[in-house]
């Protein structure tokens, strides 16, 4: 399961806003990764990169506009299709690999249609210009999908998109059904929400407790050391929206998020009745994060901390250790290998990222060393388990700007070290991290001209 836009902001992992009981039960009964990282802050690059186990640096895939990265480099397989291809019975609802939100949706999308056996392009109420157009609008720029845009109609889940989707799936899971087919299945179900516009059901929305909104603090400085390039999007409702409508739109997220939990119970409990919740392997996760106002900022987009951070919850049930948190850092280039592993699957094509089989049998052990996350335009990070460094490169490969922040004695990103003579030697170390990266895995797959 993964989530359009669904950053870290769940009560299991210590979200006070949030109300997800569905999601703190998945995570109770397997892993839940802490420090998990998407590798691109734009939802083309990051499934991109999900679904083929490459790094978009590799794949060449940097826009949202690139098209579908299986059909330009066919000697990836995206994982779907490898399951499929080793003999499950595989499933897609809604959005896996990328599509325009709320214009894209009920089309396939950027879709790989050798990868399904069966495949829903679900839509509803909220995907229908006539109705999300009416919703409260703040900001006169932007497209559609990151404009200031919320309401909460008096309307039944199943009027949704998300919600039409979730009995799709469950209707194509039960037909699916292992004794049926005689299958092992692979299913994957791709919510809109909560992607704006923001729109959930007003039950969703009566759900959150309005006085646990609080908006970000920050100082009336706290842009002047951090890089001009990061704040590139210039549209309103990128930047220090008016607090009643900033208010409002937390409070909408905050709904979208209790909608995408309940709709995640029904699946649960559809596994519970038809007998396969112990034979299951379940992944919960979101393409990359989303800032609520964080140093003025609003959408994705941004290469600070909240726009990169995604869930991460694992099940597998075979595993004794259940409901700890894997503390070590993980990004979603580790889902592919991972999957792989758990199935017994020998994957086609040499992958990015690790097993994070290890850790769902001991929690304890250690995670990686870094991860790297890339954005628009042209920046990448580097995230240790102390450091978050971030850089900016021209067309001539030149940095045009960098930031370094310790998240140990500074996780809200408010001191950039960058002029600080104490980290000298960290950056350094970590610029030479990042180049020799880059350089290290740049594989024949990269394709320029989708930069």
């Amino acid at each position: 399961m993964i989530a359009d836009d669904f950053g870290d902001r769940l009560a299991c992992y210590g979200d006070t806003i949030a109300v997800t009981p569905n999601l703190d039960r998945l995570a109770q009964r397997g892993t839940l990764f802490r420090n998990t990282f998407c590798q691109y802050h734009s939802c083309g690059p990051s499934r991109a990169s999900l679904m083929s186990g490459r790094y978009p640096f590799e794949t060449g895939y940097l826009s949202n506009k690139a098209g579908a990265y299986h059909e330009a480099l066919p000697e990836l397989t995206s994982l779907p299709r490898l399951f499929r291809e080793n003999g499950y019975q595989t499933i897609r609802i809604g959005k896996i690999f990328h599509m325009s939100v709320p214009s894209g949706i009920g089309s396939a999308g950027a879709d790989d249609v050798k990868a399904w056996d069966h495949a829903i392009n679900n839509t509803g109420w909220d995907a229908k210009k006539e109705n999300w157009s009416k919703a409260t609008t703040w900001g006169k720029r932007g497209g559609f999908g990151v404009r200031i845009r919320y309401s909460a109609p008096d309307l039944p889940d199943s009027e949704f998109s998300d919600g039409q989707g979730v009995s799709d799936a469950i209707a194509l899971l039960k037909a699916n059904h292992p004794d049926k087919t005689g299958k092992p299945f692979f299913l994957a179900m791709g919510f809109y929400r909560p992607h704006p516009p923001m729109i959930a059901p007003k039950k969703h929305w009566d759900a959150i407790t309005p006085k646990n909104i609080r908006l970000p603090k920050f100082p009336q400085d706290d842009r002047d050391d951090i890089p001009k390039i990061n704040w590139h999007l210039h549209d309103p409702g990128f930047n220090f929206i008016p607090e009643k409508h900033g208010r409002a739109y937390t409070h909408a997220y905050y709904a979208t998020i209790h909608y995408i939990d309940s709709l995640v119970g029904r699946l649960i409990e559809t596994l519970e009745e038809q007998g396969l919740a112990d034979n299951t392997v379940v992944v919960f996760t979101g393409d990359q994060g989303f800032m609520l106002g964080e140093h003025g900022h609003w959408h994705k987009s941004s290469m600070l901390e909240p726009s990169q951070r995604v869930p991460l919850i694992i099940v597998d049930p075979r595993k004794e250790q259940r409901g700890k948190q894997s503390l070590g850092l993980t990004g979603l280039i580790d889902v592919y290998p991972t999957l792989c592993d758990l199935a017994g699957i020998k994957p086609a094509h040499e992958l990015s990222g690790v097993s994070l089989k290890a850790r769902l049998e001991n929690q304890e052990a250690p995670g990686k060393d870094y991860e790297l996350i890339m954005g628009t335009p042209g920046g990448f990070t580097i995230r240790t388990e102390r450091y978050h460094y971030s850089e900016w490169r021209g067309e001539d490969g030149k940095a045009v700007g960098a930031m370094l922040y310790d998240m140990e004695a500074d996780p809200g990103q408010f001191n950039n070290r960058m002029k600080s003579p104490e980290h000298e030697d960290i950056i350094d170390k970590l610029r030479q991290l990042l180049e020799t990266k880059l350089s290290t895995n740049r594989g024949s797959q990269a394709n320029p001209t989708n930069q």
